[in-house]
């Protein structure tokens, strides 16, 4: 699809009520995907364009549908249970037993094998557009830009880290991150390319314009109020201030609502022990000290952020890393390939190291400037933040002086802006702390987890892009069956929804 021009100035206007459909709280790749389908983009099971499906059980289950929408195949959780219940003996094709069938089902539609084969993975989906189906919808976001928390600013690592993903596995339909490549670089992107987050945040911020959803996403936006009301939802939104803008707060009323706003949103902080270490006049004196020679950073965690971190810092700087060990439950990083994902491989090696080295903790491992200690805890801070006393795994207590901290155990979602009758109808206890299996169970049993209300992206449980798309294809086919009319009607409709979107509002 040719790449085409925002529409908007993404800013709704203070002041009157405004009325749409379809709320999207979260503007991340999952909302911008459901935001393309909501435009009337239809996926239909294509066959003809590179053949049936590889997996021919598949095939002869879609082929049932004819030229229908995958909305019909999709359309209840007995419908794609159907399609999907022979995954995990299938002898054609290997499907992931992780993710969501739905969404392991979108995933081979769009990229069938694409984990095994180089370049060959061609989908079997086809797009149409259909006006007649298009919803009326906002994509709201806090993220300053299109792609939610890939557009955000990695303040304790780098803008070039490579991804963990290759960028096949991040592209969206409709403008692929290829397309994208070769109109940034005016040359064909190599196969099994791991972008640098700078080049996904610029990827995802230009999709809207690319597809034409750019009139419906709007970022720098916060949600903080949604009710359930006799008609569907009212949100309340406002806009932060800003030198070229005053703050705005405005309410909206829909009919339908969407979650996607993730499990990434807030870092897990630190405990109180540390905070020491967090005063700002303490990280003042630590970069005055820095300047002269770098002292010591401390590393928390045993994940890809906190390995970001290290793989971020400058070749001189020292580094003390305490970390969780556990051989039956090991790190992340463990499966990372040395040829795939050498730089991750190597901090794995060290902790590995550390972990062997642990009865003489005292000696620093291979390479000198990092100092490895596993299931170690810090039990004391100075009040100047600059000292540290670490108990080791062995019972030994050290002594280290450190300049930062970079605490990276995890981060989760939150659902506070959910007013407590709907955190109670979505299941949700603790509305500040919501991590991937929180709705997991919801999400399995229908996506559609409360009347009306759709979770999407993340917050199924399912944290890889490329398994987004499953949970986008049954919210966006529910929300449009619950629009369709009879053929005669149609005409009607549209020129009462004219009248509706001169007066402010898109849909009563």
């Amino acid at each position: 699809m040719a790449p085409r021009g925002s529409t908007s100035s993404n800013h709704i206007p203070p002041g009157d009520v405004k009325c749409t459909d379809t709320v999207i709280v979260g503007n991340g790749p999952s909302a911008l995907f459901l935001s393309y389908l909501l435009h009337g983009n239809i996926p239909t099971y294509d066959s003809v364009t590179h053949g049936p499906h590889p997996d021919p059980v598949l095939h002869a289950k879609l082929s049932r549908y004819g030229n229908r929408p995958l909305f019909d195949a999709t359309g209840s959780a007995r419908a794609y249970e159907a399609l999907t219940e022979h995954f995990h003996a299938a002898t054609y094709m290997s499907y992931s037993n992780q993710a969501l069938p739905l969404n392991v089902l979108l995933d081979t539609l769009v990229r069938p094998g694409a984990d095994t084969e180089v370049g060959g993975a061609e989908s079997r989906l086809k797009w149409s557009f259909d006006e007649r189906r298009r919803i009326g919808h906002v994509v709201l976001g806090s993220a300053k830009e299109a792609g939610g928390q890939w557009s955000e600013d990695p303040t304790s690592t780098s803008w070039d880290i490579e991804t963990l993903s290759y960028a096949e596995m991040l592209s969206l339909p409709g403008y692929s991150f290829r397309e994208h490549y070769r109109r940034e670089h005016g040359k064909v992107m190599s196969h099994f390319n791991r972008p640098t987050r700078r080049e996904v945040a610029n990827y995802y911020s230009a999709y809207p314009g690319a597809v034409g959803i750019a009139s419906e996403v709007f970022s720098s936006v916060y949600v903080h109020r949604i009710n359930r009301t006799q008609s569907g939802f009212s949100v309340k939104v406002y806009r932060k201030p800003a030198p070229s803008r005053p703050q705005c707060e405005y309410t909206i009323h829909c009919k339908h609502l969407v979650l996607a706003t993730g499990i990434f949103t807030n870092v897990v902080p630190p405990p109180p022990i540390f905070l020491p270490l967090l005063n700002p006049a303490n990280n003042t004196l630590s970069q005055q000290q820095q300047r002269a020679k770098p002292l010591p950073l401390l590393v928390v965690g045993s994940g890809f952020t906190a390995a970001d971190v290290i793989i971020s810092t400058q070749p001189n700087q020292k580094i003390i890393h305490i970390f969780k060990w556990n051989t039956t439950r090991p790190s992340p990083l463990k499966g990372c390939h040395p040829q795939a994902y050498p730089e991750y491989a190597s901090i794995y090696r060290r902790m590995k190291q550390s972990a062997a080295d642990s009865t003489s903790p005292t000696l620093p491992t291979a390479p000198s400037n990092y100092e490895g200690f596993p299931n170690a805890q810090v039990i004391a801070v100075s009040g100047d933040g600059r000292a540290i006393r670490i108990l080791t795994a062995d019972g030994d207590v050290l002594e280290r002086t450190i300049g930062t901290l970079r605490y990276c155990v995890g981060r989760r979602g939150g659902l506070e802006y959910l007013s407590a009758e709907l955190r109670k109808a979505v299941g949700v206890l603790d509305a500040g702390w919501v991590s991937a299996d929180t709705l997991r169970r919801r999400v399995e049993a229908d996506p559609e987890i409360t009347k009306n209300v759709w979770v999407v992206g993340s917050l199924t449980g399912d944290s890889l892009v490329r398994y987004a798309f499953g949970g986008c294809v049954y919210a966006a086919g529910g929300i449009m069956a619950d629009q369709e009319i009879p053929q005669d009607e149609l005409v009607m409709q549209e020129a009462t929804a004219a009248g509706r979107r001169r007066s402010g509002c898109v849909v009563s």
